[in-house]
């Protein structure tokens, strides 16, 4: 006898069954597996229906598992906080007080700082950093780009040292302005404390960078006025634009005073030069053998120039009058006594004595050296004066300026504390913290 026809299973009751927490996922599958499907009207159903079916119901019995261990895993969970109650204790002392107390602080507690920036760079006042060439008397015309770059780092380190805040504590009341009673207390400062406090909490309120390309300076000052933190910033580059050319005053002056000895020395040289010339003058009897050299050779010349066109007139006049016209006989007459006396002077000179002779040769050699001495320490002396007032110029005015690209400008609002960015970072490093104090007792529990 055939067994009763089994009422085909649908398989949204197959998955009904599959999700009861109560039935076990083996037993549910082997049940699945083995059972007869048949269609409502009580006949087989095909193979590959039957198939399908099997199919459906394998996959939502599949979920069955994943339930199951997350339950085990909640369990586990559990029993471990259970098992070790240090770790609700460490989540409040590493992650929800500081996070708690950093998110007060920033929000609440902190006090705005205004932040001043001003942008500047070091230029020289004369002359030009490509041009520091010396001169004929070794003075410059300029300033080094070495030097140029070498002042810079200096005042970048000025602006940061203790003579800086000492020079800018005798000008404004920093210390009063710092620890006024509206700062909150960790940004206060102690008015009472020493001056190597007072540098340390300097250096948390300025900083200075440099931009290595191009040597321009960035110049930050925090206060908590924004009429404070401006004041501030123009003394420090006062500050340090007086310190920067203090370094250059002494050797500009010790080039005044090497100027005004070269100076001295090149008057004593001129004047032994003239005294020379004079003495020569005195022991051979004339004046300036040159000078009396050049006036008979000047006079013949002259003389013979004057014959020339007396002579160019006669040859003209000759054409039209006859010899014995009064203009003619002048002009032969004159021609004649110019003559005698271009004669009479080649006479003087060639009918002196071979010793007198000799004496005037040498008296004119000697002129010629002495003169020539003369002339190159007077022109040296020229040389040495006009150094001279040069370097007094520029000792007289500074040697570099700060010249600003960015100007120091008042604050309009707060930049500082950032309290979004600060609360985030604190957030995190108390995570960051918690998970490092759980791995810690994790390892110490095993």
């Amino acid at each position: 006898m055939l067994s009763p026809p089994v009422r085909a299973s649908d398989p949204g009751e197959v998955s009904d069954a599959s999700g009861d927490r109560g039935q076990d996922s083996s037993t549910v599958e082997k049940q699945a597996m083995n059972m007869h499907a048949r269609r409502a009207e009580g006949r087989l159903l095909k193979a590959a229906d039957r198939q399908n079916g099997i199919s459906q119901s394998l996959r939502q019995i599949a979920r069955v598992p994943n339930l199951v261990e997350r339950k085990k895993g909640v369990r586990s969970y559990q029993s471990h906080i259970k098992s070790d109650p240090w770790l609700p204790i460490l989540f409040v002392l590493c992650f929800v007080l500081p996070t708690l107390a950093g998110g007060l602080y920033y929000g609440l507690l902190a006090s705005d700082r205004y932040v001043t920036e001003a942008q500047f760079a070091i230029r020289p006042m004369f002359g030009t950093a490509d041009k520091a060439t010396p001169d004929a008397v070794g003075t410059n015309a300029g300033i080094p780009k070495e030097m140029i770059a070498q002042d810079t780092l200096i005042a970048q380190e000025y602006i940061l040292s203790r003579p800086m805040l000492e020079a800018i504590e005798a000008q404004l009341p920093i210390r009063t302005w710092f620890s006024s009673d509206n700062i909150d207390y960790p940004s206060r400062l102690n008015p009472d404390k020493p001056i190597e406090k007072l540098l340390r909490y300097w250096k948390r309120r300025v900083s200075v960078d440099i931009e290595s390309g191009t040597g321009i300076m960035t110049l930050s000052v925090e206060a908590f006025d924004p009429d404070e933190s401006l004041a501030i910033t123009r003394a420090v580059m006062d500050e340090a634009e007086r310190m920067v050319n203090a370094l250059s005053i002494k050797p500009r002056q010790d080039a005044v005073d090497e100027s005004a000895r070269e100076l001295k020395l090149a008057d004593e040289r001129v004047a032994a030069a003239r005294a020379a010339v004079n003495a020569l003058r005195n022991r051979e009897g004339v004046l300036d053998a040159v000078k009396s050299n050049e006036v008979t050779l000047k006079t013949v010349s002259e003389l013979q120039l004057s014959r020339a066109k007396l002579a160019i007139q006669l040859a003209v006049i000759q054409r039209d009058l006859s010899p014995e016209a009064r203009s003619v006989v002048d002009l032969k007459q004159q021609i004649k006594d110019l003559d005698s006396n271009i004669a009479r002077i080649v006479r003087e000179l060639a009918s002196i004595d071979p010793d007198q002779k000799r004496r005037l040769s040498n008296a004119l050699t000697q002129f010629e050296a002495l003169e020539s001495k003369r002339a190159y320490e007077e022109k040296y002396r020229e040389q040495v004066r006009l150094a001279f007032e040069r370097a007094r110029i520029l000792a007289a005015q500074k040697a570099e300026a700060f010249v600003p690209v960015v100007p120091a400008i008042r604050a309009q609002s707060s930049t500082e504390p950032r309290r979004i960015l600060m609360t985030s970072l604190i957030t995190a490093a108390a995570a960051m913290v918690f998970a490092a104090a759980m791995f810690a007792r994790k390892l110490l529990a095993h």
